[in-house]
């Protein structure tokens, strides 16, 4: 056995202990499990197939070095994470459900909350609509892939923007809902979260499958009790793996022709790796290796000049010129929307600070866990974590600087759509969670 793939079992068992600790009910639902499980399962699994059948390029990394970085990079960033949040969970009360008998919003915040959320649900629904206009219209935007023809660039890019403030509207009717007890809440979240299930059953989008499922499980399970046990925890994981592998197939019309037995086939084999997800990964770590070079948080610094200053406004050469020098993907194009492959968030950590970049999964982990202490207590602290989860449990795996960006942004429109309560005192005793730490 290569030792390569020794060391990826190992570090598999490790995360699998952590998950299967937390794996059950409303802790299915939290950074502790949610973290783990998704490294094992769309970074581990995916680097043993690289390991077993990638052949000659798997060999090229590994005379070069890179395969060790690659795995201790892995290693590192989520374990990293794992005792951030151990220690942020460290040395205060936490409830593993929210309590009973917790006080009601007032009907003013109710309203103003109900208001905000459907101002933001209206301008989502306004841009999706734009959105799909320029992708040809409504039915070939939906039905027939007109999405992946767009130049993301621009104005499209706005529009995206906008449309994902439907998350939010989500959110709060769903916190609304299980606070309140009114079921026109659940009705309002809905209607907001059509835009997100078109992207899953026509557009076949793979974020808006997790977001949706967080969403909706964190508030079943924490407020309505609904026990889930570590079998069907299981089974929705291999589930998300089969949805990761096949949606991509289905985002053109050749794709949707094919049989489900051809798409099995189809989303298991490969032709190459160099295109793969642990190939874009493991190409990053080569490039700094052989250039000696560095990016130093560069990555943050421009997904907040990329997304918040507008071309338009400033000029394209002026935001150019704001843009710090990142290395760039020249001998592969990892870019292609229609099969868009994730730079994987471990790899990207290495450019920035060398061995050192497991220290912003660290950063991660403390973070979500200060955010998660006395959240039944702080409405915006609640509903602003509820957010976060899905960016912060993919990031090993997925694009991390998009993490900034989406949290500047769930934090602005939080503070503006929910207002401020006085802070409720915590009942005298409760039990901790089992925390990864």
């Amino acid at each position: 056995m290569d030792t390569s793939l020794v060391f990826l079992i190992l570090i598999g068992v490790t995360l699998s202990f952590f998950a299967i600790r937390n794996g059950k009910n409303s802790d299915l639902f939290t950074f502790a499990f949610l973290f783990p499980a998704v490294t094992v399962a769309f970074v581990l699994v995916e680097f043993s197939d690289f390991v077993l059948n990638a052949g000659g390029l798997f060999t090229i990394y590994n005379d070069a070095g890179v395969i060790t970085v690659a795995l201790f990079m892995i290693a590192s960033c989520s374990l990293l994470a794992l005792v951030g949040h151990g220690l942020g969970s460290r040395g205060a009360t936490q409830f593993r459900t929210a309590p009973r008998g917790l006080e009601p919003p007032s009907e003013r915040d109710v309203r103003y909350m109900h208001t905000a959320s459907i101002v933001l649900g209206a301008m989502s629904f306004i841009a999706f609509l734009a959105l799909a206009s320029l992708g040809g219209g409504l039915q070939q935007y939906i039905f027939q892939s007109g999405g992946y023809a767009i130049e993301w660039r621009g104005l499209p890019v706005y529009l995206i923007f906008i449309v994902r403030l439907c998350y939010a509207s989500i959110v709060i009717q769903l916190w609304l809902w299980v606070r309140t007890k009114r079921n026109r809440h659940l009705r309002w979240a809905m209607i907001f979260a059509i835009i997100p299930l078109i992207n899953i059953l026509f557009i076949f989008r793979r974020s808006e499958v997790v977001k949706l499922g967080i969403f909706v499980g964190y508030f079943l399970t924490n407020y309505r009790y609904i026990s889930i046990g570590r079998v069907p925890a299981l089974a929705g994981l291999v589930g998300m793996y089969g949805v990761f592998k096949i949606f991509p197939l289905l985002r053109n019309e050749a794709g949707k022709q094919l049989g489900m037995d051809e798409l099995v086939t189809n989303a298991m084999n490969r032709d190459t790796y160099e295109d793969s997800e642990i190939g874009s990964g493991l190409l990053r770590i080569y490039q700094s290796m052989e250039s000696g070079a560095f990016e130093y948080g560069a990555i943050f610094y421009n997904a907040i000049i990329q997304q918040f200053v507008p071309a338009g406004l400033v000029g394209a050469q002026t935001k150019a010129a704001l843009l710090l020098p990142t290395l760039e993907n020249q001998s592969t194009t990892f870019s292609a929307y229609l099969y868009y492959v994730s730079p994987m968030g471990f790899a990207q950590a290495y450019q920035q600070f060398w061995l050192l970049g497991g220290l912003i999964f660290f950063a991660l982990g403390y973070f979500m866990a200060r955010l998660e202490r006395d959240r039944f207590f702080n409405r915006r602290q609640e509903i602003f974590l509820v957010l976060m989860i899905p960016p912060a449990v993919i990031t090993v795996s997925a694009d991390l600087a998009l993490f900034v960006p989406q949290l500047i942004t769930y934090l602005v429109i939080v503070l503006l759509c929910v207002p401020r309560e006085r802070k409720q005192a915590a009942p005298a005793r409760a039990r901790r969670p089992r925390f990864a730490g």
